[in-house]
Order: C-alpha cells, then structure tokens, then sequence
C-alpha cells in the first residue's frame, strides 16, 4: 500500500518518539490566508504593483518607495467562521489586530535617487482559530484502520505497565492506544493484528476538532526609487508561528463505542526575506514583481494522546474494563522550510479616479521540507520519507487576486476585488486520500481552492487622517478525513474506505483600518 510500505523501516528507528510531523503538518504551516489593511482586502489584496500600502509592501516591498511621506496605521478585524459537515455546523468568532505598521519618509534632495524609505509592519498571514463538526456512517472503521498500521509490531513492546519500559517512547502510537485499549488483537505474535469483532455493525463517527492561533509576520524594509520610474525594495522577515489543536475522533456502536483524542501545541520562529521593483513605463501602467525567498522555521510541538474506551459488548477477554489509555506529555524540536513565492503584478492608474489592478502569485508546495534540527544528535534522514511524499503529493498553485477602486470625490472611494486561491495537491494525491500519518492524530483535511468576494470603502477627512472600511467574504470545501484511506498496490482497490466527509467552510471578516499621514 501506497504510505505503508515504509512503516516497518520507521519502527526500527532508535529510542525516540515516533510520534512525528508529516505532510499534512508542512503544509499547515505554509498555505497562507488573505489578510491586511481594509483598503487592500477591499481590493481582493492586488496590491503587488501599487505600493503606499502595508500590504502592499508585505507583497512587494518596492511599494514603501511610492511614498511621500511618513505614516502609522493600523487594522482591526472583527469576522466569524463557519464549517458544516452534514447536519453538523460548527462556528468561531474571533476579533484581533491583522495590521500594524510605521513608514519613515526621507527625501534624499537628489534626482537619482529622490528618496529612502524605511518601514516596520506587523501583518497576520493566517489564522487558525476553528471549529469543526461531523457525524455520519463510514464504510470503515478507525479500529481496521489501527488494526492494518499495527501489523509487524511485537505485542510484547506494546504492554503499559508501572515496571515496563513507556511503549509510546519506541512503538506507533495509534498501535499502543487500540492494543492497550483492546480494540486490536494480535496474530502469530504480530505479524498481523485483528480488530474486535463488532459483529458487521456500522459505525457512526464523529469528529470534533478545535484549533487556535496564527502566522504572524513581521517586516522591516527599506526601500528607493530611481528617477521616479524604477522603485526598489528589499524586507527581512520574522515570522511567529503560534497553533493548538485539540482533535476528537468517537466510532459508536450499537452497545459501546471509545473515542481517540490529540492535544497537540505547535510554537516557533521563522526568517526569509522579500526583494521586489516596481517599474512605470509610462505614466498610468505600473509592473510589479517580488520574489519571496523559502521560510526557515525552528518549531517545537507538544503532544498528548488517549483513548477512551468502552468495549465490553465486544471485547472478549475477560479481564477488560472500559478506561481510558493513554500517554505522557512528549516534546519533539524540529525544522521546516516551507516554498518560496514569485508575485507578478499589473496596475493601471487612471488620471485622479480609478485604479485597477491584478496580481499573480505562484508556490512550489512540493518544495516544503522537514528537517531535524541543526545539531541535534537525530538522525538526519529522519524526515526523508516524508520529504519523499511532500515531493509526490503536493504541486505548484496558483493565486489570482483583481481589484477596482473608484474615487467619488477627493475624499470618498468605493472598492471591489476577487482573488481564488488554489489547491496545492497533485490531482491522484487528492483523489486517493491516502495521505502519509506517522502519528496517532489521524484527522486531516484535504483543503480546496478558495475563493474571496471583497469590497469596501474609504473615507480621507484631510491630509493627515484617513478610514477605510472593508468586508470579505470566503468560501471554500474541504475533503474532511477521520484517518486516511488504504489502497493496495498502485491504487487498484480501495481497501479501508474512510468515508470523508465534505466540510463546507465560509467566513465574513469585517475590517477597519485607521491611519495617519505625516
């Protein structure tokens, strides 16, 4: 089977946690949101060759050298996020600072080089702050699943005891958790393992996931223009990366059920930087492009798991009382690359009163890279097999984002914008669901491409003060899996059906950004 063929080699790993980071981990922690000030969100964010924004120089840090003077201005968000999986819906409502940013304007009294700028800006790339709900019937269960990733494990290893070496230190975790809880049983000492005969019922399961935190990044840019026709800019960055999930998975059946949980917490930094020209041709066209250079993230997760059982209709050993199983807290350090990114923008300022513009942005996911830590004593091809699958699965996407904006008067201006995101998976990846989890927290989503309705308006009092005000509105569908599928070789038959569900997501953020020209 596609993922498994590798599981027995990873059991032999020396005496570290085998509880450890995938795919799915990697891409969590490098697909991007939209965010930023009002007046760029208005415009669905296609701001890479207009400048005069901190979103814009986020994007494209040619953007500090259009302006004029100096500024401060910040963005508060206010929005709800909803997710509903069947009859299920599950809602978040969250209300935070998005933006925060300081441009310095320095003339330089020279016909070259006319001025240099310098800029810090905070802007949150991503939020995870999410609620999930589903319940339905699955063709498979989670206990044949743990039953097929257990075979090849010595029972003997497996046993939890007072004067018994931790099995969760050495062995997979999910087959610690169904051996201990008697879900599975083994056969001729392990080579394979059973799953309790639940007498051909179906299960209904039930997944219930809460995630918090965010991606946040920090700027710091200088920037110049050449002769008022060629703007250049260059961004170091800081990224923080703050993320807890707690997952519930429960099968029920006619007389009893159990339910598997992970607690998980993910905390670290990165650094990457962004170079970026902005170059007029003529008067009214303005060409942008940027080229942000691969994140290097150091992270350090937290993790727990257990499982709350309660058999008794099926188990038949005679000893078994329905408990709970579960492990100590674990600490595992390690390195992320996530891809770099190249933005291509045009604009087209007309006289005092409109602007349109577009961006186009395009991510390697395939280049997404999980490493050990430098100078950690672990060996360091332990993230080669999920590099392998990272390589397999995932694909360059795409981000296409367009905006108008119209000035009514001096001081009011109305905005529209649309920007769709694209998926990052290889098309067999997403239709086989067979995604690579070395670890017991098995539920995952195959996210779609998303789509983004945004418009607002703006308001100058005078040359100092401004307003802005924008709405945005996001829908995308997901493919939600309480643990992943199972094919034989070459995906020819499907032989444990986790029946994802379809998980439709939606928001509507509402923001307000206050700022300050000097």
């Amino acid at each position: 089977m596609k993922k498994i063929t590798c599981i027995l080699s990873i059991f032999l790993i020396g005496s570290v946690s085998l509880f450890a980071q995938s795919e799915v981990d990697a891409l969590r922690f490098s697909r991007e949101d939209l965010h930023g000030t009002a007046r760029a969100m208005s415009m669905g964010g296609a701001f890479g060759a207009l400048g005069g924004d901190q979103t814009a120089i986020s994007i494209n840090p040619a953007g500090i050298a259009v302006y004029r003077s100096s500024e401060v201005v910040g963005t508060l968000n206010l929005s709800q996020e909803r997710s509903g999986a069947g009859s299920q819906d599950a809602n978040k409502t969250r209300f935070d600072m998005d933006n925060l940013g300081f441009v310095g304007y320095f003339p330089m009294r020279n016909d070259v080089f006319p001025l240099l700028n310098f800029g810090f800006s905070y802007n949150r790339l991503k939020s995870f702050d999410k609620n999930i709900s589903g319940v339905g019937p699955a063709a498979s269960t989670m206990i044949d699943y743990i039953a097929d990733r257990s075979a090849g494990v010595d029972p003997s290893k497996l046993e939890i005891g007072d004067n018994l070496p931790d099995p969760f230190v050495t062995q997979p975790w999910l087959a610690v958790l169904g051996f201990n809880s008697k879900l599975i049983k083994p056969v001729n000492n392990g080579t394979r393992y059973d799953p309790v005969n639940t007498f051909g019922e179906t299960a209904i399961g039930e997944i219930r996931t809460k995630e918090r935190g965010h991606v946040d990044n920090y700027d710091f840019t200088v920037g110049t223009t050449i002769s008022h026709v060629l703007n250049l800019g260059l961004s170091l960055s800081i990224k923080d990366i703050s993320y807890s999930l707690e997952s519930d998975y429960l099968e029920d059946f006619d007389k009893g059920g159990y339910t598997l949980t992970n607690w998980i917490t993910t905390s670290g930094a990165g650094v990457s930087a962004k170079l970026g020209a902005i170059y007029r041709p003529v008067n009214f066209l303005r060409l942008g492009f940027a080229w942000h250079t691969p994140t290097l993230y150091a992270l350090t997760e937290t993790y727990e798991a257990q499982i709350d059982d309660n058999m008794g209709a099926y188990v038949t050993d005679t000893d078994y009382e329905p408990g709970q199983t579960y492990s100590a807290v674990f600490t595992n350090d390690y390195d992320l690359k996530t891809p770099g990114k190249i933005v291509a923008s045009i604009a087209g300022v007309f006289g005092n009163n409109f602007i349109a513009s577009m961006d186009y942005e395009l991510v390697d996911y395939s280049r997404m890279k999980l490493k050990v830590p430098s100078g950690s004593k672990d060996d360091p091809g332990w993230y080669d097999i999920d590099n392998e699958y990272i390589s397999m699965d995932f694909r360059s996407a795409s981000t296409v984002k367009a905006g108008l904006e119209y000035r009514f008067t001096p001081q009011f201006s109305g905005r529209l914008g649309y920007a769709w995101m694209q998926n990052p998976y290889e098309r067999t990846f997403r239709e086989s669901g067979d995604a690579y989890i070395p670890n017991s927290n098995t539920v995952y989503r195959m996210e779609g491409d998303a789509n983004y309705l945004t418009g607002g308006i703006g308001y100058r009092f005078n040359r100092n003060f401004f307003l802005d005000f924008a709405v945005v509105y996001k829908t995308q569908t997901d493919d939600l899996y309480p643990f992943p599928n199972l094919w034989t070789e070459n995906r020819e038959e499907l032989v444990i059906d986790a029946s994802p569900f379809t998980l439709k997501n939606s928001s509507i953020r509402g923001l307000i950004t206050l700022g300050y020209k000097f």
